[in-house]
């Protein structure tokens, strides 16, 4: 089918986008997984200086996970920066993380806006 079909292309053009997204998945068994990779939008500067928009240097991340619970944010990143050690290693320059609880995202959902 066309998903396993996109899959299996988005893991041999976006290495380190898949290996996020295995890490995380099998690290932290999310209820929601996010990732969006921002390299394009710093080609040439000096996180990606390959100024290849497609260089897998800048990612935005957005995990639900029970595993977060009782957690505090900065235990949550730590959490995160420990299952991506090796790809920050392997050129990750900005990691942007937004961490949620099953409750907490719940309750953003139903939160009114101001």
């Amino acid at each position: 089918t066309w998903g396993m079909l996109r899959r299996a292309m988005s893991t041999v053009m976006r290495p380190i986008y898949a290996r996020i997204e295995a890490k995380v998945t099998s690290g932290l068994a999310p209820t929601s997984l996010i990732i969006k990779d921002e390299s394009f939008k710093h080609a040439g500067h000096s996180g990606n200086p390959s100024g290849d928009p497609d260089a897998e240097t800048h990612f935005k991340v957005e995990i639900v996970s029970a595993a977060f619970e009782g957690k505090m944010p900065v235990a949550r990143h730590r959490m995160v920066y420990e299952i991506l050690d090796q790809e920050i290693k392997d050129g990750i320059h900005a990691l942007s993380l937004k961490t949620k609880t099953p409750a907490e995202a719940e309750k953003a959902k139903t939160a009114k806006p101001l």
